[in-house]
């Protein structure tokens, strides 16, 4: 029997937030609004649907293509 593995990816929009509280700052990843549930087979397809869509990735300019999640298909 033969198995593959299947990788998933989603784009997240890098986001600085600093808290007043305790001095501290940090990145943290966020969804990209309107866009939570987009996937993508590869990160080339994820680079690509950047390219198409420079109306939305306007907002985010700092962004990552991050694997969200892997199956092994058998």
């Amino acid at each position: 029997m033969e198995t593959k593995l299947l990788t998933k990816f989603r784009i997240f929009k890098l986001v600085f937030e600093s808290n007043v509280h305790d001095h501290g700052s940090m990145w943290t990843y966020k969804h990209i609004q309107g866009e939570e549930n987009h996937e993508f087979d590869s990160e080339k397809e994820a680079l690509e649907w950047v390219h198409e869509n420079p109306e939305i990735m306007i907002k985010c300019r700092e962004f990552v293509i991050l694997p969200v999640y892997h199956l092994v298909l058998a």
